[in-house]
This record gives C-alpha cells, structure tokens and sequence, in this order.
C-alpha cells in the first residue's frame, strides 16, 4: 500500500512516463515496463499471470517471459521502484493500488464516454484535455505489448474522431494540440474527415500588395473565394503595418509586386515581404513582370529562401495572367500536399540559410555545430522528397526549434 495521500499517475498514451505526487520517476524499461503497461491498461481489473506472459512480447512478436518465476522478478522490480503494486494471494491476479493510481488511458476512454452524456456538441473545454492525453502513439511507443491490448483505447479514439468531424469549424480550431494529436498516426483515414474539417474552416483571407493592377488581382481572388486586405503604395504598407499590425499576422497568406513605384525600378516589395518574414508567420510570394512566364520555382531558390518567398511569380506580359495569380494565392492557403510540402521547404530554408549564415559567420570554432545543422537540414530534406507530408511538417517544425531562424 501507500502512503496515506500518495497519488500516481502513470501515462501509457505515448512513451511509459511514471509521477509521484506530481514528480516525475525514473521509468521501468524493457521487460519490467512493458508488465507495468499491462498491468496499468487493466488498472480495473487486474491481470492473470498467463496473461502478461501472452501479452509481453519479444521483437518477433512472440512471448518474451518464460516462466512465473522470471515473471515474479518483474513484479519485484516493479515494488522496488516504490509502485503500488500489492502482493498477491496465490492464484489472485496482479493489481495496481487503484485507490492511489491513475492512468492516462482509463481517463481517456471515461472522458469519451462522457461525451454522450452532455446536453449539446462538446466545446473545447471537453475536447481538449481528451487530446491533451495524448503525447504518442502507444502501438509504436510499446512494441513489447500486445497489439490487441489497445483495442479499447483505440476505439474510444475513433469515437472522438467521429466527434471532432462533426465538430463546428470554429471549435476545431481552438485546440491547440489537435493537428499534434492528428500528426500521431500518419496514413490512418479516420483521421481525415477531421482534417476535412479543419481545412473548411480555414480563412482564405490574403494581403495584396500591389500599385497598378491592385483592383483587376483583388476582384480574380474574391471571384476564387479569397478576401482580400489590399495596399497600393508604400505608404499604405507602411501604416498598414504601423496601425494594423495584429490583423496582418491573421492573414493566411501575402501576394506582394516587387515593384511599388510607377517606374518599375524600385524593389520596395522585398522590404514588404522581408518584414513578413521577421515578424509573422503567413506565407508569401513575390510578384513581378520582369522574368519569364511561370512559376519561377527552381531559378529563384536563393531569393526564396531569404525571404522565406512560396514563390516568385511572373504576373504575365502585356496583360495580367489570373490564372497564375489564383494557383500562387491557393499555394498560399491550400492544404494540398504539393502546396504543403512547398511551405514546408519554404520554412526549412530560410531557417537554414539564416542559421547557417549565423554559424558560419562564428568562425572555425563553431564548425562541428555548422555541420550539425545543416546534416539536420539534410535529414528534413529528404523527408519532404520521401516521406508523408505529416512526416515532412513535423521534421520541419522539430528543424524550426532547434534553429528558428
């Protein structure tokens, strides 16, 4: 037994992690911890001693404890860590004190099957500690324990997938940790209609910045379903940003012309799209109708990278191309793999290049970092060209904090 008011929390909803009264343990490993995810996936119930020896497994899926005996070691090692893991009568099975521990699991499939209990859709407050249980996979955090063991978890996570697709918009994107949550199983489709539903909620609202053709660019988007926030000089760019500025970090994307004097001989629209860079996160693209047609992708990757650009697009000669202005607007916004993937590299390389620049500008002595960081960049790099785009995004962002830019 415990101390009197000794509390345990023991989280299986990713890696194996071990509290006491609010302070983390040392976590049991191999063996002895995959008989601790057993034991605290039955917290209710108990386990049978054949029955941890079937559901502990080696790593070719067979059963890894030979005998009672080498089973009982387990439970010993389990106590000596001070885990309330009562001695058990001959015959009873294996228990956790249930009065003292709590585990991530149980709560979760209580708290999903609250869900059916409340007057109208869940809002936030209900939804996010549910997700918020969640840090990993456990199927892929816990290869030594049965597969089947997760069924019950798992079919009340596909209940609260039902519940997040007909969730309002709105609601979804006041979760903070749901796209995390969704990035936990890449591939699964019941995760999809919930991604369905985030993308029908996202603002298609864009800033244009524009002199000349601000009004034939602004009524193509809004015929395409986009909003626009338009600026037409210098001086409107800079008082939008000076008076308006919280508003500017909410758009979902920026269209910017690189020339923003009647002369064509200024580059004004770098020092637009330069301050987007540095201070928001909305994606941009440049605008000009000096290079050739198209979507000058892989002649312009230096300049891309700088200023962390999507594109840089050829606005079309002697008349404006909508159809080129649409599909650089939606590369902004859509959630489209290949626009996606392009954002992605679009943030890895400006925060490479900026910290590559960073380190290299420190001299010999910071070399084994320099190469450090751009074997990181690498690693992404080849995810973004091979992997799923959830595996691409999530080696971004990983990159992003290690080397923001």
């Amino acid at each position: 037994m415990t101390d009197m008011g000794e509390q345990w929390r023991i989280r299986v909803l990713g890696d194996l992690a071990v509290e006491r009264d609010g302070t983390p343990l040392e976590t049991p490993a191999g063996l002895t911890g995959a008989v601790l995810v057993v034991l605290a996936l039955r917290l209710r119930y108990g386990v049978r001693e054949q029955d941890v020896m079937a559901w502990v497994r080696d790593g070719a899926g067979r059963p890894a404890i030979a005998s009672e005996a080498a089973l009982a070691q387990h439970f010993s090692s389990l106590r000596r860590t001070t885990l309330p893991v009562p001695k058990r009568a001959k015959g009873r099975p294996y228990t956790l004190d249930r009065q003292a521990v709590r585990v991530d699991a149980e709560e979760f499939i209580s708290g999903v099957g609250k869900l059916r209990d409340l007057p109208g859709p869940p809002g936030p407050a209900e939804l996010a500690p549910l997700i918020g249980l969640w840090h990993g996979d456990p199927r892929v955090c816990h290869p030594q324990v049965e597969p089947d063991r997760w069924n019950a978890v798992f079919t009340s996570r596909d209940r609260l997938l039902e519940v997040l697709g007909g969730s309002d918009p709105e609601v979804l994107r006041q979760l903070d940790g749901l796209e995390g949550f969704l990035d936990f199983f890449p591939g699964d489709r019941l995760c999809d209609p919930v991604r369905e539903r985030l993308r029908a909620g996202e603002r298609r609202r864009v800033l244009v910045v524009e002199d000349q053709m601000a009004d034939l660019i602004e009524g193509a988007l809004e015929g395409f379903g986009f909003s626009c926030l338009t600026v037409r000089s210098l001086n409107e760019w800079w008082q939008l940003q000076r008076d308006r500025e919280a508003e500017v970090r909410q758009l979902a994307g920026a269209l910017v012309d690189l020339h923003l004097t009647p002369g064509l001989d200024d580059r004004w629209g770098l020092e637009v799209v330069a301050w987007l860079a540095r201070h928001t996160e909305v994606p941009a693209s440049l605008m000009t109708m000096a290079p050739p047609s198209g979507d000058l992708y892989d002649s312009t990757l230096v300049q891309r990278a700088r200023y962390r650009l999507v594109g840089i697009i050829h606005k079309g000669t002697p008349q404006v191309d909508l159809t080129v202005i649409r599909t650089a607007a939606d590369a902004l916004v859509s959630q489209d793999p290949k626009y996606r993937r392009r954002r992605a590299e679009t943030w890895l390389e400006w925060a490479a290049l900026r910290a590559d620049e960073k380190l290299d500008a420190g001299g010999s002595g910071r070399n084994a970092a320099l190469q450090r960081c751009r074997q990181a960049a690498d690693r992404v790099r080849g995810t973004l060209r091979n992997g799923t785009v959830e595996e691409a995004e999530r080696e971004m962002r990983a990159f992003l904090q290690q080397y923001p830019g």
